[in-house]
C-alpha cells in the first residue's frame, strides 16, 4: 500500500529522450472556445497562401515571364472589335478573341492529327508483330 503511494506522489524520472521529445513537440495552447467557420476558413487560407513560394529565378522562368508580358500587350493593344460573319451570322468580336481562338482551334487540330498518326504507327507496328 505504500509503494502505491509513493508512486502517486514521485512520478517517475523523465530521461533525457522523454525531454528531448517534448522539447521537439511543445504543447500548444488551446482556446476554450473553438474557432468559428470564417476563422477556420481564414487559416486554412492563410496557410495555403504561406505555402506559396517565389519561382527559382533562372533563364526558363525569365522566357516565360517576357512571353506572357508579350502576349498581354498584344492582347491589350489588339482589342479592336472586328465583324465576324458565320454562316448567316455576324459577330462583332474583339481582335484578340479571335487570335487567341484560331491558335487554340489550330493546336488542337495539330494535337489531333499527332494523335491519329501515332495510333496508325502503332498499329502498324501491332500488325507486323504478329
Amino acid at each position: 500500500m505504500a509503494d502505491e503511494l509513493d508512486d502517486l506522489q514521485y512520478p517517475a524520472q523523465e530521461t533525457e529522450q522523454d525531454i528531448e521529445e517534448q522539447a521537439l513537440h511543445p504543447a500548444k495552447a488551446v482556446p476554450a472556445r473553438k474557432p468559428g467557420w470564417l476563422a477556420r476558413l481564414g487559416e486554412r487560407i492563410s496557410n495555403q497562401i504561406a505555402r506559396i513560394g517565389l519561382p527559382e529565378w533562372n533563364l526558363r522562368s525569365f522566357l516565360y515571364g517576357l512571353a506572357l508580358l508579350v502576349a498581354f500587350i498584344l492582347i491589350w493593344r489588339n482589342w479592336v472589335d472586328v465583324r465576324l460573319d458565320v454562316l448567316i451570322w455576324r459577330f462583332d468580336v474583339p481582335k484578340s478573341i479571335v487570335i487567341i481562338a484560331a491558335i487554340l482551334l489550330g493546336a488542337g487540330l495539330v494535337r489531333a492529327w499527332d494523335a491519329y498518326c501515332r495510333r496508325r504507327v502503332d498499329n502498324v507496328e501491332k500488325s507486323e508483330d504478329e
